[in-house]
C-alpha cells in the first residue's frame, strides 16, 4: 500500500519510517492502516453498506446476545 509525505505529499510506502524526498517522519503502518479502516467506515456511512468491521461486530454482538438467552434459559430450568 502506498501512502503520502504529510510534509510534501509525495507518494511513499506504508512501512517508511522518512520521507525519501523531504526526509519529514512518516505516520507509520499502524497509523495508516487505522486511517485507510476509518475512511472506509466514512465512505461506507455515505452510501449506506456495513463495513467489514462492523459485519463482525454485529456477528459478535449476536453471538453475545444468544449466549446469553441460553444462559437465561439454562438457569430458568
Amino acid at each position: 500500500m502506498m501512502g503520502f509525505c504529510t510534509e510534501c505529499s509525495q507518494q511513499q510506502d506504508d512501512d517508511q519510517k522518512f520521507c525519501r524526498f523531504c526526509g519529514e517522519r512518516l505516520p507509520g503502518a499502524m497509523l495508516m492502516r487505522q486511517l485507510r479502516e476509518e475512511h472506509a467506515n466514512i465512505q461506507a456511512q455515505k452510501t449506506g453498506q456495513v463495513t467489514q468491521t462492523q459485519q463482525a461486530n454485529l456477528a459478535t454482538l449476536q453471538a453475545i446476545e444468544l449466549a446469553r438467552q441460553q444462559q437465561g434459559n439454562e438457569q430458568g430450568n
